[in-house]
């Protein structure tokens, strides 16, 4: 028996956009840039040659968040736009946009306009 840990790959895209939000407490629209990161995995040996092919996978994270640039996410998401639902959101539609791949974790990182980071959410499978 092998007492090693099994050895796991993992791929990430990446994805940035700029958006508005509020939220109570910040009822006056503001924007940040909203950096997503998607994270496939598969265990060693691969069926194949890749975990998912990464310009199909950062495509498809461009069609899914690229309409939110330049929105006010309020409505473009149908909940409230914190990171954490943000990262529901992308999650679902990644996982039918990429259904035959291995998605373990969607996070978004909330940044100012000159893109210093102020704080990450991560749902992670």
């Amino acid at each position: 028996m092998n007492s090693e840990a099994p050895t796991v790959f993992r791929l990430t895209a990446y994805h940035r956009f700029k958006a508005s939000h509020t939220l109570e407490g910040f009822r006056i629209p503001h924007f940040h840039l909203w950096n997503v990161a998607v994270e496939f995995e598969h265990a060693y040996p691969l069926p194949g040659d890749r975990v998912v092919d990464l310009v199909i996978a950062e495509a498809k994270l461009g069609e899914i968040t690229g309409p939110l640039h330049d929105t006010l996410l309020d409505h473009s998401l149908g909940v409230s736009p914190t990171s954490e639902n943000l990262c529901v959101w992308i999650w679902d539609r990644m996982q039918k946009s990429l259904p035959e791949a291995r998605l373990s974790a969607v996070s978004v990182t909330l940044c100012d306009l000159e893109g210093h980071p102020g704080g990450r959410a991560e749902l992670r499978r």
